[in-house]
């Protein structure tokens, strides 16, 4: 798929000599920077040559050293004649997907899951750890592993080497630990690097004259859209960016219509509105229009669906807003690290710049650190009742589920390297899950910008988003840039689920057949019927329930047809 200016003239599959060999979905970041490097090397690529050529011409300089030259969203596999070696890696935050599967005659590789499926040799044999990962958090918690057996991914920032019929994988990258921060003499130094490395991630995301991009009310969608409308206004060529708002009108109160139509008529974008009530009260399409390669949500009963058809109707990449929330984490141990290093210069100078920004001292945090190194009481483990006991022995389901809970959470900005949400989340948005012809860019996700923002001390910078709201200063409308987080006040089916009841398609998709052996299909029902007693977290319990039975009558055992 044709996404940017380059790959109008890529070709595929690409060789330079006839002897190594290459396939790939790429998009590099950076690119001048790496052309600049190939002829620092003796290589001389065109300044227009496609990402896929660089990285054919960078492999050819450097081998599999080359992924230290390399950002971006990548999935490729290099087939060295002379070696007798396939060599794949996939990109340091796993936006583009890698299938791969190891049969009795070799390995079949692909950035699309199903078409590993059309392969005689790999079976339909379903993965019953990721099925009770689904019924349990609603998505796989492994980073190596799909919903079938016989098909595995090549987890983010690692490569894979198949040769003399071995497949060995390892990681080539992960985010540095301990970085030192960076100390300015001037405050506004953090925000106008900020503000370059982030024009520059929107940039190297944009190399296209038509878009189309998601738009709520809150700083990180509004942020990425206002630079995206910089950058594509620059070009001194036509171009058209598209805005796409969901609202609620009836299921929830919700004011992020009105913000984004603040943002959209203050940078001057064309703003579509769809209605949320619109999709979520639907049943189930039946025969559907498109079936995901793994359980998911059930597709005519999502907004952002819709907004992606569209989109595709006049462009091929869509620009989101996810990672915002990450990238800004406030570390909740800074303000302790400096007492414990000694640094009381840093909490000093730190403490009078948070004063300027909040009008208030920093909440230093102690006494939280105190209270959770004393505490030994462990987190509730609440399995659901309607899944069956064999099945929760057979897989060790109250283990994994205390493991998962116990956990450190990865909610910083190291987590978008490695937390399972975000893996989920890009191979959902693939073109080859979705079924639409769109490639979704996610800004935030730039190893050059995460990297800066390891290095910046999260107060006051960090505190509500206030390094993205300075450099939206004059941007963005002060409504919106100054803004609290407000997510949304209640939980949309729940209240359609009172309001409605048990609808009959819910009956069908709960006593799926398919479904018998993970979920006692009386028990669900029984908690489903009885409304009174019904909690928002039972029937969100309940949700990955239907979506999989959805999955299963039309997924699972059927032919794949292209």
């Amino acid at each position: 798929m044709r996404t940017t200016w380059e790959s109008e003239r890529e070709r595929q599959p690409l060789s330079l000599d006839g002897q190594v060999w290459m396939t790939g979905d790429i998009r590099l970041d950076r690119r001048h920077e790496l052309l600049d490097r190939l002829r620092a090397a003796g290589c001389h690529p065109e300044r227009e040559a496609a990402d896929v050529d660089l990285v054919l011409h960078a492999y050819r300089v450097w081998g599999e050293a080359c992924l230290e030259r390399l950002s971006g969203d990548f999935a490729f596999a290099i087939w060295d004649g002379p070696e007798q070696r396939l060599f794949c890696a996939r990109d340091q935050f796993g936006v583009v997907p890698f299938y791969y599967a190891e049969t009795t005659h070799g390995l079949v590789v692909s950035n699309h899951l199903n078409c590993l499926r059309l392969h005689p040799h790999v079976s339909d044999a379903l993965n019953e750890q990721v099925i009770g990962d689904f019924l349990l958090f609603n998505m796989n918690q492994d980073l190596d592993t799909t919903t079938f057996a016989d098909i595995r991914k090549l987890p983010p920032a690692h490569i894979l080497v198949w040769s003399h019929g071995g497949v060995r994988v390892r990681r080539y990258w992960q985010l540095p630990q301990d970085v030192a921060y960076v100390r300015y003499k001037r405050p506004e130094m953090y925000i106008e690097q900020f503000r370059e490395l982030f024009q520059r991630a929107v940039a190297d995301r944009l190399r296209t004259d038509r878009a189309g991009t998601h738009l709520s009310g809150g700083m990180d969608s509004t942020s990425i859209s206002a630079t995206a409308y910089q950058v594509m206004t620059a070009m001194n060529a036509p171009a058209e960016l598209r805005a796409y708002t969901i609202v609620y009108n009836r299921l929830l109160a919700d004011e992020e219509g009105d913000y984004a139509a603040q943002v959209a008529e203050t940078i001057g974008l064309p703003l579509e509105y769809l209605v949320a009530e619109d999709y979520i009260e639907q049943a189930p399409l039946e025969p559907p229009a498109h079936v995901y390669p793994e359980p998911l949500a059930i597709p005519n009963q999502v907004a952002e669906v819709e907004i992606t058809r569209r989109i595709a109707q006049h462009s091929r990449v869509l620009l989101a807003g996810f990672g915002g929330d990450p990238a800004f984490y406030p570390s909740r141990s800074y303000w302790s690290q400096l007492w414990q290093r000694g640094e009381l210069l840093h909490v000093m100078q730190d403490t009078l710049s948070y004063m300027r920004a909040f009008h208030r001292l920093p909440r230093l945090g102690l006494r939280s650190l105190f209270r959770r190194q004393r505490s030994s009481e462990p987190p509730k483990i609440e399995m659901p009742d309607w899944l069956n006991p064999d099945f929760i022995e057979r897989l060790q389901l109250k283990a994994r589920l205390q493991e998962r809970l116990t956990a450190s959470p990865q909610t910083d900005r190291y987590g978008m390297a490695s937390a399972p949400l975000w893996s989920n989340i890009f191979a959902w948005s693939d073109p080859g899950f979705s079924g639409f012809p769109v490639k979704v860019r996610f800004p935030f996700f730039d190893v050059h910008l995460v990297q800066y923002l390891l290095s910046v001390p999260p107060a006051p910078w960090f505190e509500r988003k206030f390094l993205l709201r300075q450099a939206m200063q004059g941007v963005l409308p002060d409504a919106v840039r100054l803004r609290a987080k407000t997510p949304l006040q209640g939980f949309a089916h729940y209240n359609l689920m009172q309001q409605q009841g048990l609808q009959p398609w819910m009956v069908k998709l709960v006593t799926t057949p398919a479904l018998s052996p993970y979920v006692n299909d009386c028990c669900l029902l029984q908690r489903l019927q009885n409304l009174a007693e019904l909690t928002p977290v039972i029937y969100n319990q309940s949700i990955p329930v239907l979506q999989l039975g959805y999955w299963l009558n039309h997924q699972y055992h059927q032919k794949i047809n292209f």
